[in-house]
């Protein structure tokens, strides 16, 4: 078994016009089951070395609060933030945990949404980036020995939640190459300051994403520019089945949206 935790970044909901979060980012961290304990431990013994308690009952890790401080880490220089920062990644690096995740350009997918599904009509690039992540960890965990199973423990997001589970409900019963035969149960959604793996998923997020926005040529804060080589090591690059998984989210969309639907080009490229 592998617990498949699941976050974002760059979130605006269905408002695609945040030119401050030009780039959403959908990630995975994937725990082998035997591993976690011993994660969960060395992780706490990063933040106990990091920040010795006590620690305020509502500490915790947040990329974006390491890398624009509030609150707690205000207190910190930005070096102590960094090497806090450099220790939780090499924790990963060190257990070999694996991230997959996929970038949606926010206003191209505004783009592709006005002219495939309708003007007027909003998706949330979550719901898109989904199931695209989700076939990469279903083939990465169908290629592994045994093939073991996985569950997706996800940040609560409560915009999200329904379309979520209904996608991991549909994906897991259909036939074919689509079909999430390696995911069980449902998807669980837990806050993300009960998870340290799930914080450390948050950063996984985070630096992708200032990844991306460097590939795309959006411009980065220096400090910024420190995140954007932090995931390379981990990521597994896989075939999100990119084609037939945009069809069947268009389908799904026509079912949701009769009447709504555009006439225009549905074989464009959104994301």
């Amino acid at each position: 078994m592998h617990l498949v935790y699941f976050d974002e970044s760059g979130n605006s909901g269905a408002g695609l016009a945040d030119t401050a979060q030009p780039v959403f980012v959908l990630c995975a961290l994937l725990v082998p089951e035997a591993q976690w304990m011993a994660l969960e431990r060395d992780l706490q013994s990063v933040v106990e070395a990091a920040f010795q308690s006590p620690r305020p009952d509502d500490f915790e890790i947040h990329a974006n609060e390491l890398a624009n401080p509030r609150g707690f880490f205000r207190a910190f220089p930005i070096a102590h933030r960094l090497k806090f920062r450099d220790s939780l990644f090499e924790v990963a690096r060190q257990h070999s945990l694996r991230v997959i995740y996929r970038a949606i350009e926010k206003k191209r997918f505004q783009k592709w949404v006005a002219s495939s599904l309708g003007a007027g009509v909003s998706l949330n690039p979550h719901i898109a980036a989904f199931p695209l992540v989700a076939r990469v960890v279903n083939d990465h965990l169908r290629s592994l020995p045994g093939q073991p199973l996985g569950i997706i423990i996800s940040d609560e997001n409560q915009e999200v939640v329904r379309d979520i589970e209904k996608s991991i409900r549909l994906l897991r019963g259909i036939e074919g190459r689509l079909q999430l035969s390696q995911i069980v149960e449902k998807g669980f959604f837990i806050e993300s300051h009960k998870s340290l793996p799930l914080q450390l998923c948050d950063l996984c997020a985070y630096a992708a994403r200032k990844a991306e926005e460097h590939r795309l040529g959006f411009a980065l804060k220096p400090l910024d520019a420190t995140w954007a080589s932090m995931v390379e090591p981990l990521v597994f690059r896989g075939d999100e089945q990119f084609q037939d998984v945009i069809a069947w989210m268009i389908e799904q969309q026509k079912k949701e949206r009769p009447g709504a639907f555009a006439s225009g080009s549905k074989r464009s490229n959104p994301l």
